[in-house]
């Protein structure tokens, strides 16, 4: 607007309304500044970490860590877009980035959503097939190099009807003819042909980004978590007989620690994601409850701060991942724990290699006169008393 008296103030509208926007409050400001500004910093910070242990470290070049790869730089496009962009506009109530912006941003951020969802099922595909099938041939580099450029090809062409939808309008486009205008610009979804294709749009999208994936990686993971209850070593009585109690407790320990990192990639996933997935079908279909109704753009916020927790997880729940636990040690600073962090992948992907070797050992013994059992027993007595050899790659395969 060129003339700012002639027009009204968003916020004095919804005032006029009867809606008590929280949001105008300095100390709800503050707070999600505040929550945001930390979400970008450590964000980045973690996640640019990662990617500088990867681009360092030609040993991380590994098929499997593309698809980890392949997170972090979602997390750093959310961290320079969703981040920053959204609680400014939803806070000041008016976009000042531009009508190329305002479809460029909803376009990254759904991909970012899309890829995100999808890495992670990725990963949870390849750790279920090769921990169900082991003597499977792994994913190449090129394989997942391949796979990776597919997840991002159909998320694009998938968001280009989100893409098209956005249009940058002002505040007359709101208001009746002769009728004071909102002061502002607006970045909103005004280019759907009704309210049903939105609706079987936002759909579909929800079925695509949310349910099949969140399948996926659930099925994965209880059919690992059933692996590991079966096939763990501590479980098999030819070598439980050959360990010793803090072996033993080693080796609990290590079950115990894989199930809850399983079980916490499919909860962080849940968690993140659930809110703003769970708002924006309810806006969709207008099915807002009234709390939502009271307070239309707090919600919304914080359902998407929750959701853009994940560039703070993912990050730290594969650290946690590859890491080795290391009892009454001090944690290290946080950017170095990261290049650690890249080492310890490597050091994962060379103690698989050497249980496969091993198993193959164990086999070709089993097959010999029955003579040579004491000698069978000593070989494998010696791979698991030999710096804990064998139960730790046993343990860390199953990882």
């Amino acid at each position: 607007m060129d003339d700012d008296t002639k027009c009204v103030q968003i916020t004095e509208a919804i005032l006029a309304r009867g809606i008590n926007d929280i949001t105008r409050w300095l100390t709800i400001e503050v707070l999600f500044s505040f929550l945001y500004g930390l979400l970008m910093l450590i964000g980045i910070t973690g996640n640019g970490s990662v990617l500088i242990a990867f681009t360092k470290n030609r040993r991380l070049r590994s098929a499997r860590n593309i698809f980890l790869l392949n997170l972090i730089i979602t997390d750093l496009l959310l961290c320079v877009t969703a981040i920053p962009v959204t609680p400014w506009y939803a806070l000041t109530k008016n976009w000042t980035f531009g009508a190329l912006m305002c479809r460029l941003m909803p376009l990254s951020n759904s991909c970012s959503v899309f890829v995100t969802s999808w890495s992670l099922t990725a990963i949870a595909i390849d750790k279920f097939v090769h921990i169900m099938g082991p003597i499977r041939a792994p994913v190449s580099i090129s394989q997942a190099g391949l796979v990776t450029a597919f997840i991002w090809v159909v998320s694009t062409m998938i968001n280009i009807p989100y893409l098209m939808s956005y249009e940058l309008v002002d505040g007359a486009y709101y208001v009746p003819n002769n009728t004071a205008p909102f002061c502002g610009l607006f970045c909103d979804e005004i280019n759907w042909n009704g309210e049903m294709p939105r609706r079987l749009y936002g759909s579909s999208v929800v079925l695509l980004q949310f349910v099949i994936p969140l399948t996926i990686i659930t099925y994965c993971y209880a059919r690992i978590l059933a692996k590991v209850a079966s096939d763990m070593i501590i479980q098999n009585v030819q070598f439980s007989k050959s360990l010793s109690i803090a072996q033993r407790e080693e080796a609990t320990n290590r079950r115990k620690r894989v199930n809850y990192i399983l079980i916490g990639m499919v909860i962080a996933f849940i968690g993140c994601w659930l809110p703003l997935t769970v708002v924006n079908m309810l806006k969709d279909f207008k099915l807002e409850p009234l709390f939502l109704l009271e307070q239309p753009f707090f919600w919304p916020l914080l359902a998407h701060v929750i959701a853009m927790s994940t560039v703070i997880w993912n990050p730290l729940l594969f650290f946690w991942l590859t890491k080795r636990k290391k009892a009454h040690t001090q944690m290290p600073r946080f950017s170095v724990s990261f290049n650690a962090f890249g080492t310890t992948i490597s050091r994962i992907s060379s103690m698989h290699r050497k249980s496969n070797a091993f198993r193959s050992t164990a086999c070709m013994l089993n097959r010999e006169p029955s003579s040579r059992n004491d000698m069978q027993k000593s070989h494998l007595r010696n791979g698991l008393t030999n710096s804990k050899n064998y139960l730790t790659i046993e343990a860390e395969r199953l990882i």
